[in-house]
């Protein structure tokens, strides 16, 4: 029986993987395998749970995405498409 010395991860086709792509969240370099971020993920990035903060809220903005708009403010339910070199500013704020 003949035998291989490479391994595939199960659901991962051999010839197909994830790319790496470098993003800036918060002045820091972060290499995601995801093409898409949610608000959540982006919140994540910047400030992995549990947050200092909790009865903060927080702002995102990012620049350069590929989805469109390439600039703008990501809300709570929405999720941008990123490509290398996206900009996330995550912001805590008081809550009112």
């Amino acid at each position: 029986m003949p035998t291989s010395d490479t391994h595939q991860p199960e659901g991962h086709p051999q010839g197909h993987h994830h790319e790496e792509i470098t993003i800036i969240v918060n002045g820091e370099q972060k290499i995601e395998s995801r093409s898409e971020l949610t608000f959540v993920e982006v919140l994540d990035l910047a400030f992995p749970p549990p947050r200092p903060a909790p009865e903060k809220d927080y702002s995102i903005t990012f620049k350069g995405a590929a989805s469109i708009p390439h600039d703008g403010s990501l809300n709570l339910r929405a999720k941008v498409e990123i490509r290398g070199g996206t900009r996330f500013d995550v912001t805590p704020t008081i809550k009112s």
